[in-house]
């Protein structure tokens, strides 16, 4: 219907058009909800557990439920030590209780004599638990087994760890209670033990087990690092084997070297052992361009060490030729008692200056003159990254050689990589204003950016007091330094055009003289960086003390702690009387 009314015209037109931008209620999306911890996967749950470290964190992840109890458990479990011969025996059947779900989850259990105040059978014991351990483990599980005393090892208990565990990647040449050999060798699976082993830790201290580790060497088809540490001038009760006997000479073979790898000779003819990881301690290495330097490949090598070998400048002067000098090596570790001519700084310095890429630079030489050559270790700039270079005029009682400033300065700003440093700093006192040239070195560290764990190894003093303070009042004092390092590492990095945060996690003084991994040293203070809050709400660093064992849970990147030198000295203390009669 139609009509010519123009207003009814005008309301047909205008109604429409309204109903056209009507509002529209719009739904509004729902916010996803937050992700849980217990929302992610498996897999990611798993990674993120593998960042924590301290085993009382791993214990309560373990608490917490059902799910989380199955992750952490295998790494808590991962790495086992134990201490045997003592009342605390009892507890093992607990741990070894099939019910126990992290016992399949063990890959390396390290064995330590606990300390007793009774040792009477105290061997007989630990060997009985020893062998508790062994039967009540599942089969096949293990990738090393060590047992860490230098008390002989039951042979009963050996032959059975070979039984039930044939899956080890690192083997051990140890003293055993008798000789064992014959019988191992009779076993027609003996030889399934190495098919997996990789890696060999022999320590021969007799004929016998010379023997036992030249079989070692020669049933294991793929060894890849091997550790080898002589000890025969340490038992006084066997009759020693003279020097001239043990070690090569420039016409024959020494006694150590002709039995364990007298199977590869002619050497010239040999297939050379392509090894990523060496390790000699007192191995006399005059005439080892006869010998070590032909039955094993130094070219592929990626970590040396060598301890306490005399005629290492030989072994150096050998490897710096064109045709022999290591091509990726990452580590390279070096304690000597040098001659008065220091050929064996000299030969260091110069294979230091050849070769490429190390990454972990460790040294410590007594007798020395000076310390090597700053070029040497520049060299090395773009990839080191733990720098640990300490000498003595003396074996090792005198006081440390101290970097000449320049060269300090020099590697500072050129190694920007170094994320753990250790050496002897200049002298300073406690209770005066820090001295000129300790603070030129911390204003030198400004410049090491990733800088996260220090040692200084010398001890301040406390002079110009002539009397020592007591231990406990050094160590507060102490602390005070540690904190001012701290302050001073994150005043540098906020001072830096564009600014930075500090990564100093960890302030050693002095060096451990630690006889075993779980024993805390009297020679060592370590401070790892807390922090303490202000009635203000500022926030400032906190020096706070740690034992030598539990700082590793708190900063995992602090191994330079690790190396031990031949100084270690308690720091300049006083020290409380034996008991109160004595005073």
């Amino acid at each position: 219907m139609t009509t010519d009314n123009p207003e009814a015209k005008m309301v047909e037109v205008a109604q429409p058009s309204k109903m056209a931008v009507a509002p529209v209620e719009k739904e509004i999306p729902k916010r996803p909800s937050k992700l849980r911890f217990m929302d992610l996967s498996v897999d990611i749950k798993t990674l993120i557990v593998s960042h924590v470290h301290r085993p009382t964190e791993l214990k309560n992840l373990c608490l917490t439920c059902s799910q989380m109890h199955k992750i952490t458990v295998r790494k808590l479990y991962h790495e086992v030590t134990l201490e045997v011969g003592s009342s605390t025996d009892a507890k093992l059947t607990s741990f070894i209780n099939p019910r126990n779900i992290g016992l399949p989850h063990i890959r390396k259990l390290d064995l330590y004599l606990a300390e007793v105040a009774d040792k009477c059978n105290q061997l007989q014991q630990a060997h009985f638990a020893i062998r508790m351990i062994l039967e009540f483990l599942p089969e096949n599980i293990l990738e090393k087994f060590s047992w860490h005393p230098w008390s002989p090892f039951l042979a009963d208990n050996l032959i059975l760890l070979y039984k039930k565990q044939r899956r080890m990647e690192w083997l051990e040449g140890i003293a055993l209670d008798r000789n064992v050999l014959p019988e191992l060798e009779k076993q027609s699976d003996f030889d399934q033990i190495f098919t997996r082993t990789r890696r060999l830790g022999l320590y021969p201290d007799s004929r016998d087990v010379l023997n036992f580790c030249a079989n070692l060497i020669k049933r294991t088809k793929k060894v890849e690092k091997i550790t080898l540490h002589a000890s025969f001038d340490e038992d006084s009760d066997r009759t020693p084997i003279p020097s001239r006997e043990l070690n090569d000479s420039s016409t024959d073979l020494g006694l150590i070297t002709r039995t364990m790898f007298g199977h590869m000779e002619p050497f010239e003819k040999c297939t050379p052992l392509s090894l990523k990881d060496l390790t000699l301690q007192k191995i006399n290495l005059r005439y080892a361009a006869n010998s070590y330097c032909k039955f094993i490949d130094f070219r592929v090598m990626k970590a040396l060490r060598i301890f306490g070998c005399p005629g290492a400048d030989s072994l150096f002067a050998e490897l710096s030729k064109s045709h022999k000098l290591p091509e990726r090596l990452e580590t390279l570790e070096f304690k000597h008692d040098d001659n008065q001519e220091n050929d064996a700084l000299n030969a260091f310095d110069g294979f230091l200056k050849l070769v490429s890429g190390i990454k972990v630079l460790n040294m410590d030489i007594c007798y020395a003159k000076q310390l090597p050559s700053a070029d040497g270790i520049i060299r090395h700039s773009r990839t080191l990254r733990e720098l640990n270079v300490h000498g003595s005029r003396g074996d090792g009682e005198e006081e440390e050689l101290v970097i000449d400033f320049d060269d300090f300065e020099k590697i500072c700003k050129l190694c920007s990589s170094i994320e753990q440093l250790s050496m002897a700093f200049p002298t300073t006192s406690l209770i005066r204003p820090i001295s000129d040239s300790f603070q030129a070195f911390e204003n030198a560290l400004g410049d090491l950016a990733n800088l996260i764990t220090l040692n200084i190894t010398t001890w301040p003093t406390n002079t110009p007091s002539t009397s020592r303070l007591p231990r406990k009042t050094y160590e507060i004092l102490l602390q005070s330094l540690a904190n001012s390092g701290f302050e001073h590492s994150i005043h540098h990095a906020s001072s830096r055009t564009p600014p930075r945060s500090s990564k100093l996690a960890v302030i050693a003084f002095g060096s451990s003289d630690r006889v075993s991994d779980r024993e805390d040293s009297k020679n060592q203070i370590i401070f790892v960086k807390g922090r303490q809050i202000d009635p203000f709400g500022g926030e400032k660093p906190l020096a706070v003390q740690v034992g030598w064992c539990l700082r590793k849970f708190v900063e995992p990147r602090s191994d330079v702690l690790d190396f031990s030198l031949a100084r270690s000295c308690r720091p300049p203390t006083r020290e409380p009387p034996a008991s109160e009669d004595s005073e």
